[in-house]
């Protein structure tokens, strides 16, 4: 009884997100109109964002840029905060923005990263969302050996560690030192006692809104790091597919399906992330943002 009671109490989240998406599926089920009449050919199959078979056959932008409104309010509150954080993580001569177009690559993926492809293909979803994010939190918090990724912007506390310490993993599997800090950050890796710990403790860092602004713009920064290291060009594709598959090599991100898949749902929320962070400024201000 008392290992069924501590089961309960490490894994009750998972059931609630099991629960979750079985409801939202037994909607889309009532709602969907049936297909097996239909012969199975490429012109009628469903072309899913989230599917390998069908995304080469869905060029450029063709998602919904949906936004949650409490998300659109938090963002339109860390405007300062995000400019302030790409002034300090750009790095013009590496990777040819300007500042305010690093800024607009931190807002894209904070748009990205809060509404993936399975609430797209599955719109009930989309009222769940915040749960699981939520759930995930509180796993890393609370359940010994957890290392979800938590919002705003979708970052594991293994990934925050990486970057508190300093670390670049490169293409041939060295790790180098790079000079990036995360400004506010009060943590001391080494002052923890347990991985447990520390990951509870990262966890809340990226979960504060302001905090998690800066992991991220330290992350894209060590993007442009690797890619220069590499040899590649940057663009706000190299920095999106950098945070979603630690990938700079633009054929390798063509090559991924899950990369290339989310530099495309990227794709539909530039318009957006150029009004945040500059809401007055020409169009021609951000050429390095243009979907090629």
């Amino acid at each position: 009884m008392p290992k069924t009671l501590r089961f309960t109490r490490q894994h009750g989240w998972l059931l609630l997100v099991l629960l979750a998406l079985l409801l939202a599926l037994c909607c889309v089920a009532q709602a969907t109109p049936s297909l097996s009449a239909a012969p199975k050919t490429a012109q009628n199959l469903p072309a899913r964002s989230g599917s390998m078979v069908y995304l080469a056959n869905r060029p450029g932008a063709t998602i919904e840029p949906f936004v949650r409104p409490e998300l659109a309010r938090r963002l339109a509150a860390l405007r300062p905060t995000i400019l302030a954080a790409a002034r300090r993580h750009n790095r013009p001569a590496l990777s040819g923005m300007r500042d305010t177009e690093f800024a607009a690559v931190i807002a894209v993926v904070i748009y990205n990263e809060n509404f993936g492809w399975l609430e797209d293909d599955i719109a009930p979803l989309r009222v769940f969302t915040p749960l699981y994010q939520d759930l995930q939190r509180q796993a890393n918090e609370q359940v010994p050996g957890s290392n979800f990724s938590v919002w705003p912007t979708n970052l594991r506390p293994s990934v925050a560690l990486e970057i508190l310490e300093q670390q670049l993993p490169l293409a041939d599997t060295r790790v180098i030192s790079v000079p990036v800090t995360v400004e506010g950050s009060r943590i001391d890796p080494h002052a923890y006692k347990s991985r447990e710990a520390l990951f509870a403790a990262l966890t809340n860092e990226i979960s504060q809104d302001d905090l998690a602004v800066a992991y991220l713009a330290a992350n894209l920064e060590r993007g442009i790091l690797r890619a220069a290291s590499d040899g590649m060009p940057v663009s706000w594709r190299t920095l999106a597919a950098w945070h979603n598959q630690g990938l700079v090599d633009p054929r390798l991100i063509r090559a991924n399906p899950t990369a290339r898949d989310y530099v495309r749902r990227a794709s539909a929320y530039l318009p957006l992330a150029r009004a945040l962070v500059a809401p007055d400024a020409p169009r021609h201000q951000f050429i390095n943002m243009e979907w090629m």
